[in-house]
């Protein structure tokens, strides 16, 4: 550190390295559901996610409940509120008009991972939001793997606001199949 000519301390460029290497390392030791979701999912996982789906989904097209489905619309796309807007993770299909994927569980802009109710040549396809057992890479309420977020380390506040809106017993209950 140098000092001014004012008497005040003047941080180098190797201070701020110091300091954001610092930074790094306590980030890395959070415990929230924030650090949960900063690390993508193995292949190993994606894998097993897939599967847990399609076989929640059964032959039959089974659906999650119509509150589950609800909460996972606006841990996806908000409600076109300042208070919730889209998950900054959504990403706009360049594969099918007017619909949307997550950006982040790496399953990418396919016909089965749509984020939206869409109809191809006629027929109504099963959207990600539909299957009783899904995930999210974020832990977010309506999904199998909701994590709620924790006062003081939890900076999800898109998470919050759903949380504030319904409360998180009820979020637990419709989380779950």
């Amino acid at each position: 550190m140098a000092e001014s000519k004012k008497g005040h301390t003047k941080l180098t460029e190797e201070d701020v390295e110091k300091i954001n290497a610092q930074f790094r390392r306590e980030a890395q030791n959070l415990k929230s559901d924030e650090k949960i979701a900063t690390d993508s999912p193995s292949i190993f996982a994606k894998a097993k996610s897939y599967a847990e789906a399609m076989v929640s989904k059964g032959l039959t097209k089974k659906e999650c409940s119509g509150h589950t489905k609800v909460l996972r619309i606006l841990s996806c796309h908000g409600d076109n509120t300042e208070s919730l807007p889209p998950c900054s993770e959504r990403m706009n299909s360049e594969k099918f008009a007017d619909s949307f994927y997550c950006g982040k569980c790496g399953c990418g802009d396919k016909k089965g991972t749509q984020l939206v109710n869409m109809t191809i040549k006629g027929e109504p396809q099963y959207s990600k939001l539909d299957y009783p057992k899904v995930s999210c890479p974020l832990k977010m309420p309506g999904f199998t793997d909701y994590v709620p977020s924790e006062e003081g380390i939890s900076d999800n506040y898109r998470k919050k606001e759903i949380e504030k809106r319904h409360g998180v017993e009820y979020i637990r209950q419709h989380s779950n199949p």
